[in-house]
């Protein structure tokens, strides 16, 4: 489901996947809610970006958790519009052991926002910044060969 829909850029969700005190928190913000998410997620992101599978496996470090590494890409609905430049998110899907359904998803970044805010609004500094993100190819590879990207 998540490969086809790309439900972290889409907000097409599979709401059945999903326990009904789920929580989302990335470094900017905190929700209640799967509907929530979803809508938020489908208003932030214009229709062109894209969440690109790299990995997704079980979090040997963290009970209950599953981990997915994906590659986003695409515009994001600020403004006008703004292309930000392809970075690395490590998704941990934490799941109650007794329903089986997700419940807390937490979003981190492979790189800061304010990174990605320059580069977007002020692109004559992206010498200076962080580049972007491989293509989730090499992503792939890299991960098969190194277990991390």
């Amino acid at each position: 489901g998540l490969r086809e829909r790309e439900w972290f850029v889409t907000g097409n969700i599979m709401p059945e996947l999903f326990g009904e005190s789920f929580k989302f928190q990335d470094p900017d913000v905190k929700l209640e809610g799967v509907e929530n998410y979803a809508r938020g997620v489908n208003k932030l992101f214009d229709p062109s970006s894209r969440a690109e599978l790299v990995d997704c496996s079980v979090n040997s470090e963290k009970p209950n958790t599953i981990t997915v590494t994906w590659r986003l890409s695409g515009k994001v609905n600020l403004g006008p519009g703004v292309t930000i430049k392809p970075y690395v998110v490590y998704t941990d899907l934490v799941v109650d052991p007794a329903s089986g359904l997700v419940v807390f998803q937490e979003d981190r970044f492979s790189l800061p926002g304010w990174d990605l805010l320059l580069s977007a609004f002020l692109p004559f500094l992206q010498p200076f910044l962080s580049p972007p993100a491989p293509p989730v190819e090499e992503l792939r590879k890299t991960f098969a060969e190194t277990g991390s990207v």
